[in-house]
């Protein structure tokens, strides 16, 4: 599993009241700063992988704001030791994670980033799972009940951004297992959930 997953229990994790328990290079100031050693930087950058993944699932955030998560969370700002990372260091982290397949720019501007502390195919499996234990194989579900609905709210899912949700249903669909329409649209895209082939 991924480093830190102690904030959601597996399967159809419950959301973890405990406090986000940060790495101990969290709050080693070295960390914050490029390193000129490229090895040194590459393991500091493993690091922030590690720590964003983590971070992000214990708080189910799906989609990163570079910029907006610099001026208001503590991921990329360690008050206690008065340290911050640089945008362009965050860039170039998220980057690197992008590579590797963990996360995913959305637009060109290098800002918002889809961040899969869960790949996609992954994500479908458990939506398939989901839809399976309720016995809607062959129902019509909107996407947006998908992701806000009450019969969703203990799902890991819940809460999903609506991009990445999309991209996890034409996973779905290039198996076979499910079927969208007026993907575009955020307010009446649906799916409808086909038996297994």
């Amino acid at each position: 599993g991924l480093a830190g997953g102690r904030g959601l229990v597996a399967g159809l994790g419950i959301m973890s009241s405990k406090a986000f328990q940060w790495p101990t290079h969290y709050n080693f100031p070295p960390f914050f700063t490029k390193q000129p050693n490229p090895e040194t930087n590459t393991q500091r950058i493993q690091h922030w992988k590690n720590l964003i993944l983590a971070y992000c699932q214990h708080n189910r955030i799906f989609v990163l704001n570079v910029r907006e998560t610099m001026e208001s969370s503590p991921l990329f700002f360690n008050e206690s030791i008065s340290r911050r990372l640089q945008v362009e260091d965050a860039v170039e982290i998220l980057q690197y994670m992008a590579g590797a397949g963990l996360s995913e720019w959305v637009g060109t501007d290098k800002n918002r980033c889809l961040v899969f502390w869960r790949k996609p195919a992954e994500w479908a499996d458990l939506l398939y799972a989901w839809v399976d234990e309720r016995s809607a194989i062959d129902t019509v579900m909107t996407l947006y009940e998908i992701r806000e609905g009450e019969d969703t709210e203990n799902a890991d899912f819940h809460g999903m951004d609506h991009g990445l949700l999309v991209k996890v249903v034409q996973i779905l669909e290039k198996q076979g297992r499910a079927v969208m329409f007026d993907a575009g649209s955020v307010d009446t895209a649906g799916v409808k959930f086909l038996p297994p082939q």
